[in-house]
């Protein structure tokens, strides 16, 4: 399997202790050396390979392939052409091999919540507003964000034919608290309970889930 913008590897580690075979490709040098460093310790490094390449420039840095899984959380949304990305996915999927891409979903709470409490309802600049604070570390310099019908158009656009669109992730806590490891949920939270609140998520969640098959 190949995974698209790997991180530090907790995924990566979890997919090799699973028997995966696998390509780990990140943009950042740092996260790649934490990751195989990681990936050392936990006693699987003869199973990754790790490779530092742009998402947008896969086929000319990996050497791997064709990969039966393609596997990208949280990434392809801060690359400047997403699409781009996908088409060089496309090209080192397996015939019939399997897309799972997670990217951030546009009609979710946290949306509402960056147009509400940093944009005044100022809903015209929701793309400016969204990339700026959609991380924890404001002023992300890219951040696109979907509906479910426009991750799917994304996905197929490009080789792929969508099988499933889920959504999930709703951040319940106060940051305050959070922060200082102490799990209090907000207010308007605590209220809820636990099948009405994962309901919510399944609704208005920040993760849009794209699972696709090579086409």
């Amino acid at each position: 399997m190949l995974e698209v913008g790997c991180g530090i590897g907790t995924d990566s580690i979890n997919f090799a202790r699973a028997g995966a075979e696998l390509t780990a490709v990140d943009l950042s040098g740092e996260s790649l050396r934490i990751a195989q460093q990681r990936a050392g310790v936990m006693g699987v490094e003869d199973r990754i390979e790790f490779v530092q390449a742009n998402a947008e420039e896969l086929t000319s840095a990996v050497r791997g392939g064709p990969y039966d899984l393609i596997y990208s959380f949280g990434v392809i949304h801060h690359t400047p052409q997403p699409e781009r990305a996908l088409a060089e996915m496309r090209t080192l999927a397996a015939p019939g091999g399997t897309l799972k891409v997670m990217v951030y979903h546009r009609l979710s709470w946290k949306v509402l919540w960056i147009l509400a409490a940093e944009g005044r309802g100022r809903f015209w600049n929701a793309d400016e507003l969204i990339a700026r604070y959609s991380e924890a570390q404001t002023g992300c310099p890219v951040t696109y964000s979907y509906s479910r019908n426009g991750g799917r158009e994304l996905v197929e656009r490009n080789g792929f034919r969508v099988q499933e669109l889920s959504v999930d992730h709703v951040f319940p806590y106060r940051i305050r608290d959070y922060v200082e490891y102490r799990y209090v949920k907000e207010p308007y939270f605590r209220w809820m309970p636990e099948p009405l609140f994962r309901a919510f998520e399944r609704q208005f969640g920040w993760h849009l889930m794209v699972t696709a098959q090579a086409v």
